[in-house]
């Protein structure tokens, strides 16, 4: 992944490392694919077996405002900046 100024950077949001790595997960994701990774793809990528601890992070990202997501639905886990009209 690249070591490069993030979206929640430059929204003045201080995140750890570990989120940090997640949301570049969701935003190279929505690059390469233009659809949202599940909690399965993205604790994949990370190297984790469990998803419980990626849902927290998720959420966590999510409550900071620096990704959105519709909740009851799979794979809407965006960054901010992406909009789509259905998935609002």
């Amino acid at each position: 992944m690249k070591n490069t100024l993030t979206h929640e950077e430059s929204m003045g949001r201080i995140v750890s490392p570990i989120q940090r790595e997640v949301f570049l997960i969701v935003d190279e994701w929505w690059k390469k694919y233009g659809f949202s990774p599940s909690i399965r793809d993205i604790a994949y990528v990370r190297g984790k077996s469990g998803l419980g601890n990626t849902q927290k992070i998720v959420e966590r990202l999510v409550n900071i405002g620096v990704l959105k997501r519709k909740k009851g639905q799979g794979r809407t886990i965006r960054p901010v900046y992406i909009n789509f009209r259905n998935l609002e």
